[in-house]
């Protein structure tokens, strides 16, 4: 009989430590949403090339000529050269989410032949990067100019280079 009651002492010991243990496991849930907004890809439609037209090479040094990308004329800003001012303003369609905030940015390869560099470009009349707001409709115009060098001992012919513009979201 004394073993008997050792044991329900204990075990009345045990219950009481259970019921204490798992009273302090009281727990909560919660519930929440997840969400996501998908937005469409930012596309880019080049309406026209970046052209600085007809220009002279200088017979001596190098002659500078500003591409304006509101305009579209070309100008010799400095150097013995000419300007017959027949280019244009890049000009570019970019679509996305309507009224987005977007940043942008242009980068030009090595032209095709020897004597000629751009010296810096433009994006609608500020410097080689900046941003913008997509409108209502989801649309933005870019237009690209920029300062063009010609050297002495620029290849006479019609050079190309290519332009990256790169758009993305903000």
């Amino acid at each position: 009989m004394f073993y008997t009651k050792k044991i329900n002492r204990f075990g009345s010991v045990g219950i009481l430590l259970l019921v204490a243990a798992l009273s302090g496991a009281q727990g909560s849930d919660s519930t929440g949403t997840a969400t996501v907004t998908l937005l469409p890809t930012i596309s880019i439609t080049r309406n026209a090339d970046t052209n600085w037209g007809r220009v002279v090479v200088p017979a001596s040094g190098t002659a500078t000529y500003v591409l304006d990308d509101t305009t579209g004329a070309t100008s010799l800003s400095s150097g013995a050269g000419f300007s017959f001012s027949d280019g244009n303003a890049g000009d570019y369609s970019i679509t996305g989410a309507a009224n987005c905030n977007v940043s942008f940015s242009v980068s030009v390869g090595a032209f095709s032949g020897s004597g000629v560099s751009i010296s810096a470009m433009s994006i609608n009349g500020s410097a080689n990067s900046g941003t913008g707001q997509l409108d209502g409709s989801g649309h933005l115009t870019i237009k690209l100019g920029g300062t063009l060098d010609v050297a002495s001992t620029a290849t006479i012919t019609t050079q190309t280079a290519t332009i990256n513009l790169t758009v993305d979201y903000q």
